[in-house]
């Protein structure tokens, strides 16, 4: 008796649930920055891969490092 209960509580329950809408992905989703990198001296930042960051390497977000006066290497062109 109670398997019986069960299956007809599941039976209308599941069609209920199914005309829900899922959440969207931009409900859960955390705005992420972007990293680059500068050097010391130069006024470009960079991908964490170019060649042109062999000494230094500061890590800043891409609002910080535009905010500064940055500009995009042309080597290893970074997002802009």
């Amino acid at each position: 008796m109670k398997r019986l209960l069960f299956l007809a509580w599941m039976a209308l329950a599941l069609p209920l649930g199914a005309h829900r809408p899922a959440p969207s992905a931009g409900a859960f989703a955390v705005p992420v920055e972007t990293t680059v990198y500068v050097t010391k001296t130069g006024g470009k930042y960079h991908k964490g891969t170019c060649g042109y960051l062999s000494k230094s390497k500061i890590a800043m977000a891409l609002s910080e490092a535009k905010a500064a006066g940055y500009g995009p290497c042309s080597r290893c062109k970074p997002p802009q």
